[in-house]
């Protein structure tokens, strides 16, 4: 099942010998969102993103409009599920701060409690080389 795989930065390779390799196009979630709602003509066919900066994003907004903009992430990465899934793409999504399932599912960033369950629902919790990785499909439904 292609999807979106979710994890920390301190996971990846790039910070740790015995880490996870990060997918080959490393782009910033806007820039992510930009090209998803430009269409799928622009993304390569097998492509492999590592989308940063999620965490940036609800850190900057403002509390009260947190669930709002990540109900709008949610729907942006939903509208596109199809063609990401036709065109077989991978997809990272990195975080710089620790991820936590319980009831919900969040990162805790700079302090705050930064809602990941209204963008992805409650993906399913699996390992790759030992460490924690979040997935769930395209289509974002749970």
């Amino acid at each position: 099942m292609k999807g979106y795989e979710i994890l920390e930065q301190r996971y990846l390779k790039i910070y740790r010998e015995d880490g996870i390799d990060p997918y080959e196009k490393k782009i910033g979630l806007l820039d992510f969102l930009r090209e998803l709602n430009a269409g799928p003509e622009g993304i390569v066919r097998y492509s492999s993103f590592m989308v940063v900066g999620i965490d940036d994003v609800l850190y900057l907004t403002k509390r009260e409009t947190r669930r709002a903009i990540a109900l709008d992430i949610h729907k942006v990465l939903q509208s596109s599920a199809n063609d990401l899934e036709r065109k077989k793409i991978e997809v990272q999504i990195v975080c710089k701060g620790r991820l936590v399932k319980g009831d919900s599912f969040w990162v805790e960033y700079r302090g705050e409690t930064l809602p990941l369950d209204f963008i992805f629902g409650t993906p399913i919790k699996r390992e790759i080389r030992g460490f924690p990785v979040y997935t769930t499909g395209f289509n974002l439904s749970s």
